[in-house]
Parts: C-alpha cells; structure tokens; sequence
C-alpha cells in the first residue's frame, strides 16, 4: 500500500440546469483539496460544471460523453466525487459508473451534505462507490489517500465512512489562489467559515446530528478573507447559513473586517436571521461595508404559531420588521429573502406575510434593501419522517416527488412540486399564482425607493432614512467622501 493519486470531481447536474449552477470555485473543493494538500497529498481537480457545463434535456448524451473523455484524461488510485446536494445525485452516480469502467482499479469514493443525508442512496447492488463518507470528509480522504492499494485488481467491499470532525484553525483554513479554478477578478468567490447550525436547513455542511457549531477563530477569518480579496473578486459570499452563532465572535468578525478595509473594492456578503440580532450587529455591519440577505421566510404569525419555528412569533416578527427598518435607515445595503409554500402555508398565512411586507415598504422614506422570494424546495435533510411524515400528519403537506433526485426529472419542477396545507388541497402543487404577482408588485414598490448607492449594491449615505428615523447613521459617523 501507498499513497496513490487523487481526483476530486465536481459531477455537475444532469436534471439542475440552470436552477443547480453554482460558483466557478466551490468552497466544499477547495476545503477538500487544501486540506489534502497541507498532509503532503497532491490531488488534482475536475469541475465537470465548469468545463462541460450542466446539460440542458437534448444534451444529456453529450455531456457524458464528453464527461467521460475529460475522466479518461485523469487516472487515478482514490477519485472523490462530491455530491454536495441532491442536485448533483443522479450527475454523481453516472460519474462513478464512468470512472469505474475507465479506471476498474481506482477506489471511489462520494461525500458531500446529501451523502451525509441520504447514505443509502449510494448503497445498492453494484454500486460503484467503494466509500460513502458521511459528514466531515476531508480528514478520512487523508487517511484514504495514504492507505489505498495502488494498483489492486479488484475493488474493495463498499465501506460507509463517518468524517472525523475538521478542526477549525488556521492549519485548515482553505487556500483560493492554489485552487485549480481560481483565477484573479472573478464575479464571486464564496467560503463557509463555520460549520453546524441551530437550523434544520440544507445548507448546513454538517451530518444531521453531529455536535453543533464552530468556526475558525476571527483572526483566521481575517487571513482567509484578506487571501480572497487579493484575488480581486467583485464579491465574496460567505455562505454560512446564518453568519455567527455565537453574537461574540460575530462581532468580533465585523470589527476585524472594519478595520482591515484599506478601500475594499471587493463586496462582502453575509446571511443573517433575526433571531439573536440586534441593532449593534447592524452597526457593526455598517462600519464593515458588508452587504446582507436577511432570511426571514415569513412574516405570519399564524404559520409560525402553526409550526413551532419560535417561541414567540408576534415578537419575532415585530423584531425582524425593526431590524428591517433600521437596516434600510442605516442604509445596509442586502436582500430581504422570503419563502412561500412551506409545509404548513395557507392562503391566509401568505396574505399575511405580504400585508406586512406592504406595510412595511410604505413606511420607509427610502430603501437599500431589496425583496426576493422563492417557493419552498424539498431537500432531504434527516430521516424520511423528519423530512415528510411530520409535516404530512400535521399539515397535510403533500410532497410529490419524496426521491426526486432519483427520478430523472427536471429538478426545480420536481423539488418544488409540493402542497403545502391541507387548505390548499385544490391548487396545482407548487402553484405560485396565489402569493407571487402581488409579491412582485410590492418588490417593484422597494426597488422605486433605492438609493442610488443601493442600486449599485452599496451601503447609502443619503440622510433621508435617518433624518426620518432619527437611526444614527453613517454620514454622522464617518466623511462622506470615503
């Protein structure tokens, strides 16, 4: 046994198309290719997104043809297809049957969040994946790396893998520039700081059940966020599902990120919920010059009454809307995101979300917020009766398509095929009509009161909003000229 070569691939998506495409530099496969590089294994990497594109229906053929032309051009001992969300399932699985038959001997292995989900997708009569890692994978790639046969005849029995938790310190903290993809002045750069999160959502790249929270030290956020904008991004999302757990350390982040910024030509962006924020969290933003998409999901009281998300929902909600107001007093410049049709929606909860929205764009002078809503998508995230049985029993939601990323079908009309109440048994499942014209009216409303600053998606100095809201704002605090 020996330390054999390593493939990363990214396996785009066969049924995603648009709807699946993600960044040129994936954070999830510089995580993994940096931290195999700093344990002295040399590995490079395949983005099959990037160099072939994920196929619109007609051009399926072709991409895997083309697919296979680009694998038979990188043979290696240990390939690692990443599977980092339902998305890339079925692309996944015709990556591996591919690579098995171009290179028999090589081990292979998938990881990613829906292995982590969903193992037993990986796992049937003659699967062609040698380990399914579940959770962190980047430690038991080392190890896989540095203990497999080169040059076995056969491959060896299916083994599934739990990740040994990745220490988050400078010694793991991922490197952009060496990164194969990475070049200088991209659109976008995105990173993940922390892992684990207090909310069940997707985004999450930890295992469902894995111990909680953690993320990399504020002066190893620093260095990393310093390493990317040397590389002159237009912008650097940090993906975190909600930036900083822990209001300590995120404060701390923003103070360090305001006093790095030596004429940041790069935007930053961030993800925050409303709960645990509060007004000096948006100031902090402020000073950093970050940019921020407020989760929100929902303004009814009676959907989240319904759902237990808060203890409190009349208070979340009163809360969340005086964040909202101050943030466009203060001139933040971000999104607002919203999702409607979510297990338990009812024509009465989305008519209160967008009353309060209504309310809310006709009280401020002026905006630097935008609006943007989705419908709700199913992602499997825990086991089948967290997933879908709880919400069917209590709500009556309906899931069409409970194994979409099986079926081989378009995936956004798939995972969105869903009935979100009992209430709305007579509706078309993912039927937009009853919440998005009028949900677009009142975008169309906010987008009227933008800032000029906003509209180029930066924080605003005008004095209107604050003069009306007597918020202190940045002009008070700082030249306008900088």
């Amino acid at each position: 046994m020996g330390q054999g070569r390593v493939l990363i691939v990214f396996p785009a998506s066969l049924y995603g198309g648009r709807w699946a495409a993600g960044p040129r530099v994936k954070p999830e496969l510089v995580s993994m290719f940096t931290v195999l590089r700093r344990h002295g294994v040399a590995a490079s990497v395949l983005d099959l997104e990037n160099v072939v594109g994920n196929p619109a229906a007609a051009d399926r053929e072709a991409f895997l043809h083309n697919a296979e032309a680009r694998l038979a051009e990188h043979p290696a001992d240990l390939v690692v297809i990443s599977c980092s969300s339902s998305l890339q399932y079925s692309a996944a699985v015709a990556v591996a049957t591919i690579v098995r038959r171009l290179h028999p001997r090589a081990t292979i292995a998938v990881a990613g969040f829906h292995v982590s989900a969903r193992p037993e997708d990986f796992r049937y009569d003659d699967a062609p994946f040698d380990l399914v890692i579940r959770g962190d994978p980047e430690m038991a790639l080392v190890e896989a790396a540095r203990s497999v046969d080169v040059g076995v005849a056969e491959p060896l029995p299916q083994r599934v893998i739990e990740g040994v938790l990745l220490e988050h310190s400078s010694r793991n903290a991922p490197e952009y520039a060496p990164y194969p993809y990475t070049t200088s002045g991209l659109p976008l750069l995105s990173v993940y700081l922390s892992r684990g999160c207090p909310y069940p959502r997707a985004a999450c790249q930890l295992r469902p059940g894995a111990p909680g929270w953690r993320a990399f030290d504020p002066e190893t956020v620093a260095g990393i966020l310093g390493e990317m904008t040397a590389l002159r991004p237009q912008h650097v999302e940090i993906l975190d599902p909600s930036f900083g757990l822990d209001p300590g350390w995120r404060r701390a982040v923003l103070e360090r990120v305001a006093a790095d910024d030596s004429g940041r030509k790069t935007s930053l962006v961030v993800t925050l919920r409303t709960e645990g924020l509060t007004r000096e969290d948006l100031d902090a933003v402020y000073r950093a010059r970050v940019s921020v998409r407020f989760d929100i999901d929902t303004l009814s009281r009676r959907l989240l009454t319904r759902t237990g998300t808060v203890p409190s929902p009349a208070k979340h909600i009163d809360r969340s809307l005086d964040l909202l107001e101050y943030a466009n007093a203060k001139g933040i410049a971000g999104e607002i995101i919203l999702v409607f049709n979510q297990p338990g929606e009812t024509l009465e909860t989305a008519a209160e979300t967008l009353q309060r929205l209504r309310e809310l764009v006709a009280g401020l002078p002026n905006a630097s917020l935008r609006l943007h809503a989705s419908s709700w998508a199913y992602y499997p995230y825990g086991d089948v009766e967290a997933d879908i049985g709880a919400s069917q029993r209590r709500y009556g939601t309906r899931i069409l398509h409970p194994e979409w990323w099986r079926e081989g079908i378009p995936s956004q009309r798939a995972a969105t095929a869903v009935v979100a109440s009992a209430e709305l048994t007579e509706r078309e499942p993912g039927d937009e009509s009853y919440w998005r014209p009028q949900f677009e009216r009142i975008a169309r409303d906010l987008v009227a009161k933008l800032t000029a600053d906003a509209r180029r998606g930066l924080r605003s100095h005008e004095w209107e909003g604050a003069l009306a809201t007597g918020v202190p704002h940045g002009f008070w605090v700082e030249p306008r000229w900088h």
